[in-house]
């Protein structure tokens, strides 16, 4: 159920917020931003959904910081089980980010890749707060993903830099 609350709300932001503004603007705006609106709720239903509609008040997790990784590739280093398997997923999940972001907002690698770590970071903080205070509990912050996260940021600008001719083709500049 908290499931269907949280897209409801995610769709209801979307329509109230944002569709009206971009499709003012033209299709091609349309289509990009509601592309990266999607990947964005994606992202926030793989690494934070449900989200809790209560902030759990009096039912903290002590051990909160004794389960976050603040070493990096720690889990691979130790050899732990899907450590390889995390690390692919970290940089295939920010891929599509590092992409759409220099198309929307005509930024430079530098630029998108401090988005990328921002987005990551910010993720990444809401796990550990979600994991102090119930809701999130089988998440916590990982500094392994931060760092693969923008990687995979990185390599979306990549794909980027190599379709931008395509990408000039098919959306007008004046846009």
């Amino acid at each position: 159920m908290d499931y269907i609350n949280n897209f409801t709300l995610l769709g209801l932001i979307y329509l109230l917020f944002f569709y009206r503004k971009w499709n003012k603007r033209s299709k091609h705006v349309l289509i990009i931003n509601t592309l990266m609106y999607v990947y964005i709720v994606m992202v926030l239903f793989v690494t934070l959904m449900p989200f809790s509609l209560s902030l759990g008040l009096g039912q903290t997790n002590p051990l909160f910081w004794e389960k976050a990784n603040f070493i990096p590739f720690r889990d691979l280093i130790l050899h732990y089980g899907g450590a390889e398997r995390e690390i692919v997923l970290n940089i295939l999940m920010m891929i599509p980010f590092g992409f759409l972001y220099p198309v929307i907002k005509g930024r430079g690698i530098f630029k998108t890749l401090i988005m990328t770590f921002l987005f990551s970071l910010a993720i990444e903080c809401s796990q550990l707060l979600g994991s102090r205070w119930g809701g999130l509990v089988s998440r916590t912050f990982d500094v392994t993903d931060l760092i693969t996260n923008t990687f995979g940021g990185l390599v979306g600008y990549i794909y980027f830099i190599g379709l931008k001719p395509l990408i000039d083709r098919i959306i007008p500049s004046n846009e």
